[in-house]
């Protein structure tokens, strides 16, 4: 058995947080919260995460949900193009995308317009099983494919996307539109944060230029950060876990919050990876 699949992750602190409720601000019930925890590995397939399914507009059409695998998109467009250029919300059921926003090349539209992705334009009706997914064994199958040529990581989807990032085995684009501009990343924020914890466990080190590599300033700030240093007045590991803050992407999509050292580098009494 590989290291990809002979993880032991520690759950307990999460699954304290679930018995004992969000608190202010939360983003997720605990009914939700429960489906997330129970999707993460090891108690839910690699695949499966940050793998979204959209249900909402597909049952009131009366269609199979729309199963989107962020993991095929990450390799050909950082998070900015889809969540800054094409404008989906950040957290969780933000945007709802209809078939008519589709066809008019939103959203989704955009890249699947039969050029530069498959689109159901040619009224083909294999074309919408491709995402309206009444079976996802070939998806899983696929994934095992994708998974081995990257770098492996003990949580998440069992990638580690940065490593793969900086050592160039994956080049996203970091635009859709040739003519739009990136913003530069600014100089005053190449120093690290240092953020102190009232737990007992290391302090953060927050990487602006580090999250820069895929997002933009618009991405977390104001709707999920207050600009102001001081200005994020609940902010707590509770609201975290809740998908508020960094668990807006920390628990769909980016490495999940019980990968602890990542942020926590010198936590003592944690199982690294």
């Amino acid at each position: 058995m590989t290291a990809r699949y002979s993880v032991i992750v520690p759950l307990m602190v999460l699954a304290v947080l679930l018995w004992s409720g969000a608190g202010h601000g939360e983003a997720e019930d605990r009914e939700e919260l429960g489906k997330v925890l129970h999707a993460m590995p090891p108690n839910g397939p690699f695949w499966k995460y940050g793998t979204v399914v959209m249900r909402r507009k597909s049952k009131k059409a009366g269609m199979t949900p729309v199963v989107f695998p962020h993991w095929v998109h990450r390799t050909k467009y950082t998070c900015r193009v889809c969540h800054l250029e094409l404008e989906f919300g950040m957290r969780s059921g933000d945007t709802g995308v209809t078939r008519a926003q589709y066809l008019a090349g939103k959203y989704c539209g955009a890249c699947h317009d039969g050029k530069t992705a498959f689109s159901v334009l040619d009224g083909d009706p294999t074309k919408c099983e491709k995402c309206h997914m009444k079976d996802t064994r070939a998806l899983e199958e696929r994934f095992e494919k994708f998974a081995e040529k990257l770098p492996a990581a003990s949580f998440g989807n069992g990638i580690d996307w940065a490593k793969a990032l900086r050592d160039g085995q994956i080049a996203p684009s970091n635009s859709f539109r040739a003519e739009r501009s990136v913003m530069q990343f600014p100089d005053k924020l190449k120093a690290p944060l240092k953020l102190g914890t009232t737990s007992p466990r290391s302090d953060v080190t927050f990487s602006h230029e580090d999250h820069f590599a895929e997002l933009d300033c618009s991405s977390c700030h104001p709707d999920i950060f207050k600009i102001k240093r001081d200005g994020t007045e609940f902010f707590s590991m509770k609201n975290n876990i809740y998908g508020n803050y960094c668990g807006a992407c920390h628990m769909r999509v980016a490495f999940p919050m019980n990968d602890c050292r990542r942020c926590h580098a010198k936590m003592s009494g944690s199982s690294g990876y």
